[in-house]
């Protein structure tokens, strides 16, 4: 779907890269959770996949086209949607139906299917009510569903969301993460997520850790939640929930576990308990 080959990058001509021979291959249908402090790269690493960005040296291919070419930039968009950090920078008219609407408005979508697509992704959001509502009025976290249903209504095969949780409460963070998931597991669509919560990344079917601009590790959440003081050495957390299992297992009150979230703890812990 996504290949990403040796891929240099650097800001404004900077000696220091931002991405450093990075090479990645974004599967369809998958979850994949791209994890790493603050300058790793993983953001520049998201604004690859659409094009936002382009390489210095390397290749970044979405669905067999070059980023590289200018002509296909547009289709690649197309195909390619990304939600950023700070959803107000994203909403562009007053009302929400309309704002969900100018993506597809601005492809030249006859206006039929255009109510069509702003209907079925308010929809998908949970935001249907909020149709006629001005965005100003809304929450943070409402924003960002609102961002999400303008990128939906232009029918990506790949969503990415650059650290689209990180301004937000606990509720609005929620929300969004089950939003991404439904999207993933009923519609099908790729979803790419850009955090540094590591709660968010157990989620995911693959997690991929930037540092320094280079992919540091790669494997499904169970492999890289295992390697704790590696993590720790990048100045990354380890889940909670991670931490108490490790502990339990330490302490001898629980075997080995593959437990990352706490409906997978207790499950787990339940029939332990039972049996004292």
């Amino acid at each position: 779907m996504i290949s990403i080959n040796e891929v240099e990058y650097s800001y404004d001509g900077s000696e220091q890269k931002a991405l450093s021979g990075v090479s990645l291959e974004i599967r369809d249908g998958e979850f994949l959770a791209i994890v790493g402090h603050n300058g790793s790269g993983k953001s520049t690493l998201a604004k690859m996949l659409n094009a936002l960005l382009l390489p210095d040296s390397g290749t970044v291919t979405v669905f067999g086209m070059d980023t590289a070419d200018e002509e296909l930039t547009l289709e690649i968009r197309k195909r390619v949607g990304i939600v950023f950090q700070n959803p107000d920078n994203q909403i562009v008219t007053t009302v929400v139906e309309e704002d969900v609407g100018f993506g597809p408005e601005n492809l030249g979508v006859p206006t039929a299917e255009i109510i069509e697509r702003v209907h079925n992704a308010l929809e998908a959001v949970g935001m249907t009510d909020y149709a006629k509502s001005a965005p100003h009025m809304l929450s943070g976290g409402q924003k960002q569903r609102i961002a999400i249903a303008g990128v939906l209504a232009i029918r990506p095969d790949v969503l990415v969301l650059d650290e689209a949780t990180a301004m937000l409460d606990p509720i609005g963070r929620k929300a969004v993460l089950d939003i991404a998931q439904s999207m993933n597991k009923q519609l099908g669509i790729t979803v790419v997520m850009i955090t540094q919560y590591m709660d968010e990344a157990v989620l995911a079917d693959r997690v991929v850790v930037m540092n320094g601009g280079r992919i540091a590790m790669e494997g499904t959440p169970q492999e890289i939640f295992r390697r704790g003081e590696e993590l720790r050495e990048m100045r990354l957390d380890v889940p909670v929930m991670v931490e108490l299992r490790d502990k339990l297992t330490a302490a001898g009150l629980m075997p080995e576990s593959n437990a990352l979230t706490v409906d997978g703890m207790a499950e787990e812990l339940c029939p332990l308990l039972l049996k004292i």
